[in-house]
């Protein structure tokens, strides 16, 4: 699991003159995604990256997409955790809002209790079990589909539920054959399956599936922090230290994973047995959104030929990706 800084020079390639006439926060709450990149924010937060710019850095959950949409679009919330169309839509619906860099590079797999599902094609008359619909995973799964030639609401059953916990219980009950979910809910679903006696394994794995569809390399710039815009003017000392500070706890998080699981079990509310055994499976890299901008494209031209409206319409503007020097 490569990590690339990116363009995570950081608060070095700001000028002078924007660091000294910057005040010092006295707070800043970071609102994160409820998913395993949320380790890297927690451990950024505790390696005291925003030391020298932020009294007081606080990260909390949101635990549905309406909260996180709400606090951004209220101002409340200045640095958000989200997949990153959500950003880009905001971005393109007028929000003033930046991507700041992408975490995650693929973390949805499909799960199955029958070991003979091992490839798309194998889901043909089954029924899979998909969490929110005309969401990301959910138009991506399409989209692969469609490149195999599959009619995804005519050859799979899909079975939609309100979130990735529900799949992971109905797939154990055995009310569905397969369940399209993201980390960390598979290795929750692993684990507790384990214990109970039924064996759960990824079958598939919708990055590389994706990646052979597209015949791009198996990575989907999926999520990341958005920065607010009026942060990114009036305290571009205190954005540029938090990509920096992510590059360096994700650093940390790849070498410490015990100790990594350990701190971000409070936050999301998950044992750190099944954090440790997700921290490998959501391709943890830490890329500024400048340098990230064209595999980003390539991503949302993918979801909007699913679903035009999902971006609102149409790609972001050049100065939605962030980058140090902006």
């Amino acid at each position: 699991m490569a990590l690339v800084g990116g363009m995570a020079a950081g608060v070095s390639a700001l000028s002078p003159a924007r660091l000294w006439g910057a005040p010092r926060l006295d707070r800043l709450a970071i609102t994160s995604m409820p998913s395993t990149p949320s380790v890297v924010v927690a451990r950024m937060i505790a390696q005291g990256s925003l030391s020298g710019h932020v009294a007081a850095p606080t990260m909390a959950v949101w635990r549905n997409p309406d909260q996180m949409r709400a606090g951004v679009l209220s101002g409340e919330t200045k640095v958000v955790g989200s997949p990153s169309y959500s950003a880009a839509n905001m971005f393109n619906r007028g929000v003033a809002i930046r991507q700041l860099n992408i975490l995650s590079w693929g973390l949805v797999y499909i799960m199955s209790r029958d070991p003979t599902v091992r490839r798309l094609e194998d889901l043909a008359g089954r029924r899979l079990l998909v969490a929110f619909r005309n969401d990301a995973p959910d138009l991506i799964f399409r989209f692969v589909a469609r490149r195999l030639g599959m009619m995804p609401d005519k050859d799979i059953t899909l079975q939609y539920v309100g979130t990735p916990t529900e799949a992971v219980q109905l797939l154990l009950a055995g009310r569905a054959d397969a369940a399209l979910i993201p980390e960390p809910a598979c290795t929750a679903a692993e684990l507790r399956g384990s214990q109970n006696g039924i064996a759960v394994s990824r079958a598939i794995d919708l990055t590389e599936a994706y990646g052979k569809a597209t015949g791009r390399p198996a990575r989907i710039a999926q999520t990341g922090l958005a920065v607010s815009e009026d942060l990114v003017q009036s305290h571009p000392d205190v954005v540029a230290a938090i990509h920096a500070g992510c590059v360096a706890a994700a650093q940390w998080v790849l070498a410490n994973r015990a100790d990594a699981a350990r701190l971000g079990a409070a936050a999301l509310d998950l044992s750190p047995a099944i954090i440790e055994r997700s921290l490998p499976h959501f391709r943890l890299e830490v890329v500024a959104a400048a340098q990230a901008k064209e595999a980003m494209e390539q991503y949302f031209a993918d979801l909007m030929e699913m679903s035009p409206d999902i971006l609102g319409g149409r790609l972001p503007a050049p100065q939605f990706y962030w980058g140090p020097s902006m």
